[in-house]
């Protein structure tokens, strides 16, 4: 059952917002953990540094809660075996979806980070953050099969596992070059940080 501050958000989002979209400073109430040890220092860091680099919604919004957030998945994608650009794809999705928290409500029957609905997996399952960010995998390799999701935008890709209303799709796009910041200043692999990926244009 979804808090009273749950459903007084989902109310403010439907007058206010597009559908799935959340802000950065409407979330912190209804925003489960994402690393099981809560926040390192590391996080607080690295937020700080990003408020700096990132350009669109989360440029000020950075802080160490939602940095751990953004960590669990890239590491999740790192683990699953996929780079750092399907790193990105995931992070830009988040972005949107959730200003890259794990949310307990959100339209309809969606929670978590990446707002999956009921028919994606248990409540537990969608608001575990390495869970929900594999089953977005999934879906994104079904969809591109042969690693093609390589040579398509970033955006592009998320607005087809997601698959929102088409006046909506591009918002992923928009979001693309922040979430390769992101990307770029978590991604650690044997003590290195991938090249930079440049992308622009929704790419």
């Amino acid at each position: 059952m979804l808090s009273s501050l749950t459903a007084a958000y989902l109310a403010f989002s439907l007058v206010l917002l597009p559908p799935t979209e959340s802000q950065p400073d409407q979330v912190d109430h209804v925003a489960l953990p994402c690393a099981q040890t809560g926040p390192s220092a590391d996080d607080g860091d690295t937020a700080k540094a990003l408020n700096q680099q990132l350009g669109t919604k989360m440029r000020g919004y950075m802080n160490p809660y939602n940095t751990s957030c953004a960590r669990v998945v890239v590491e999740s994608v790192r683990r699953a075996g996929l780079d750092d650009r399907a790193a990105a794809i995931a992070i830009a999705t988040v972005i949107v979806e959730s200003s890259i928290a794990n949310l307990d409500g959100g339209m309809g029957d969606s929670v978590g980070l990446f707002q999956q609905r009921a028919s994606w997996g248990s409540f537990a399952q969608r608001t575990d953050p390495v869970w929900a960010t594999g089953k977005f995998l999934a879906v994104m390799r079904q969809f591109y099969p042969n690693d093609s999701w390589k040579a398509a935008a970033i955006g592009d890709v998320a607005a087809a596992v997601q698959r929102p209303a088409a006046k909506y799709r591009h918002r992923y796009g928009v979001e693309a070059g922040d979430a390769v910041k992101i990307v770029n200043e978590l991604w650690v692999q044997d003590g290195k940080r991938p090249p930079s990926s440049k992308e622009s244009g929704g790419r």
